[in-house]
């Protein structure tokens, strides 16, 4: 017997998340919280991802003390991961960082 996929439509709640639909739902720039709730990321993370930007090379600015991010910029970056045309790398941790 085999069985085959539902054609459910994204708006069902029993849908799989797709961050693609749900970032084009985002406001333009959209907040560090708004793209961690969509990414289903703690907004922690997502700040520690901006604040070691050199690293992770995610596209985000800051204006006071929040930071934001372009949508556009946004979409290519995550569709750089996915290709392997960007490195997402943590920062290098060394001893004296550890105690």
């Amino acid at each position: 017997m085999t069985t085959q996929p539902l054609d459910v439509p994204d708006d069902c709640p029993l849908a799989p998340p797709n961050p693609r639909g749900d970032l084009s739902r985002l406001a333009d720039p959209c907040t560090s919280t708004e793209l961690a709730a969509v990414l289903d990321k703690s907004p922690k993370t997502i700040v520690d991802w901006c604040q070691e930007r050199a690293y992770t090379h995610i596209p985000c600015f800051r204006l006071g003390n929040r930071w934001y991010h372009r949508l556009p910029e946004l979409m290519k970056w995550l569709n750089g991961i996915k290709s392997g045309q960007v490195e997402f790398r943590r920062k290098p941790r060394d001893s004296a960082g550890r105690s």
